[in-house]
């Protein structure tokens, strides 16, 4: 899987935005990082991508919600990750995620049996590079708030953990690491 970075740089009056890849295509070693006070778009990968929180790109859906056996709507807001029930059966799911929040948000899906205990990078978000093998199922890419993505996994019996890892710059310079702040659920595939 590739990499999609986005980098904003920026002239007198120019700007550029680099995006390499497609939505849904991390291969899990990154992070998607968003400046509030400046630029567009979101990135994710190995390199720095910035962004404004309400300018995110649109949501692109992953995998076929049609072959889903199962539909489990999760909120993302300032600071909580929320899905509707704690538990399903083995299968093809759809999560629909529902961005009821002010910020863009991306919900992250690993296998692991306690979120707060992944491994962190130096600047506390989620090195999902350091997951161990297989632990990484997929995301729904970081989309904008007031709108809904979905993103279709199958997911076999064992716990796993929900999160955004969006690392957000704001306006006055501040960090608001996404993870950190408290995004993170646990939840439970059930045979």
């Amino acid at each position: 899987m590739g990499n999609r970075v986005a980098r904003r740089l920026a002239g007198p009056g120019v700007a550029l935005l680099l995006l390499v890849a497609g939505c849904g295509s991390d291969d899990g070693t990154g992070v998607r990082t968003v400046d509030s006070g400046t630029g567009s778009g979101s990135g994710s990968g190995t390199g720095s991508g910035t962004g404004s929180g309400s300018e995110a790109v649109a949501c692109k859906p992953v995998g076929d919600a049609g072959a889903a056996d199962t539909k489990v709507t999760v909120e993302l807001s300032e600071w909580r990750v929320a899905p509707e029930r704690a538990s399903v059966q083995p299968g093809m799911i759809t999560f629909e995620a529902a961005n009821v929040g002010v910020d863009a948000h991306e919900l992250v899906v690993v296998r692991a049996d306690d979120p707060a205990t992944l491994p962190r990078a130096g600047d506390g978000t989620v090195d999902e590079g350091k997951l161990p093998a297989g632990a990484f199922v997929g995301e729904i890419e970081a989309f904008p708030a007031k709108q809904r993505c979905q993103g279709t996994f199958a997911l076999t019996a064992g716990r796993y953990a929900l999160f955004c890892n969006i690392l957000e710059t704001e306006a006055d310079g501040t960090k608001e690491n996404h993870y950190a702040n408290g995004m993170r659920a646990s939840f439970e595939v059930r045979a």
